[in-house]
């Protein structure tokens, strides 16, 4: 009788040790969740960011070919 009251006993340890390890992970879960969110917003952030700069780039890139086209015309009409 004595043995199976010890195998209870271990079998009861082990059942605690599994809620406490579940209850851990599941917590874990939730903060990496929480982590990953915050991540998937800052790329969200990055890539706005990225886009506005590409914008500005182009932007850019046409006022200068404008300047250079001025400046060949303005060239030519000396010449």
């Amino acid at each position: 009788m004595k043995k199976e009251i010890d195998k209870f006993e271990i079998l009861e340890d082990k059942i605690i040790q599994l809620i406490e390890s579940y209850a851990l992970l599941k917590n874990e879960k939730m903060v990496l969740e929480g982590k990953l969110a915050q991540k998937e917003i800052e790329i969200q952030e990055i890539n706005e960011k990225v886009n506005h700069l590409s914008q500005d780039r182009e932007k850019v890139r046409e006022k200068i070919e404008g300047l250079l086209t001025r400046i060949d015309r303005l060239i030519a009409s000396q010449g």
